[in-house]
């Protein structure tokens, strides 16, 4: 399975300490017996980990989900696990999620009212067209696949690209004219291929560990929303 995040922002500088004090308590459980025995459920914040501008940790959902067994439902504890830091960089705060777009955002909205008592709190990162263009385009032979969204042809939504060299042919010049580069797939390093979206969402489709994923993230995409808020 590849590896993926996605990236926010929170709407006002927040101290790494403060945000490790308001989750080391978050725990929102109730017990449900199953088959004589009682089970917890419910979500909640574990093994909290601050270290230079990181704070670290593990969203836990568990519940229950029902399974078959020789002609009947049984109900069988689930729990889900989910890894997420918060970054200081910049003066700004940065949220990566270790999971999907829709799972996320979901966490998104439950951090946002653990820590602001609203949604809104937490928002969708994102990098500016041209900063993104910037980047694939010092890369331009390693791209393999492109979206474009804001299509301005009637009735497109979206415009795509597939090919080992998209970025040189003809009809990329042409795309550009028409919508603005939404997702791409590419070569980032030698053997390293990532995929990238506008709103930051990082997908590694090559080998490698969590630690260096999370590493790149943190070291390399972080910087591209930094320079993208810096323009603003």
């Amino acid at each position: 399975m590849p590896l993926v995040c996605k990236i926010f922002e929170l709407i006002e500088f927040l101290e790494l300490e403060f945000i490790a004090m308001k989750l080391k308590d978050f725990k929102q459980v109730y017990t449900e017996e199953i088959e004589g025995r009682e089970i917890e459920l419910g979500s909640l914040v574990k093994d909290l980990s601050l270290q230079e501008n990181i704070l670290s940790g593990v969203y836990e959902d568990s519940f229950l989900v029902e399974l078959p067994y020789r002609g009947e439902y049984r109900k069988v504890p689930v729990s889900k696990e989910t890894k997420f830091f918060f970054m200081s960089h910049d003066d700004k705060v940065f949220l990566i999620i270790g999971d999907r777009k829709l799972r996320a955002n979901f966490l998104a909205n439950k951090f946002s009212k653990i820590l602001f008592a609203k949604r809104g709190g937490i928002l969708e990162a994102t990098i500016k067209p041209q900063v993104l263009k910037s980047l694939y385009e010092s890369k331009k032979s390693a791209v393999k696949v492109m979206f474009f969204d804001d299509v301005k042809i009637p009735n497109v939504n979206k415009l795509s690209l597939y090919g080992d060299n998209v970025v040189d042919t003809s009809l990329y010049a042409e795309y550009l004219k028409y919508g603005k580069v939404w997702y791409i797939v590419f070569e980032y390093r030698e053997g390293l291929v990532l995929g990238l979206t506008r709103n930051c969402v990082v997908t590694a489709f090559s080998k490698m560990s969590e630690e260096e994923f999370y590493r790149l993230v943190f070291d390399e995409i972080i910087p591209l929303i930094s320079t993208t808020v810096k323009e603003e």
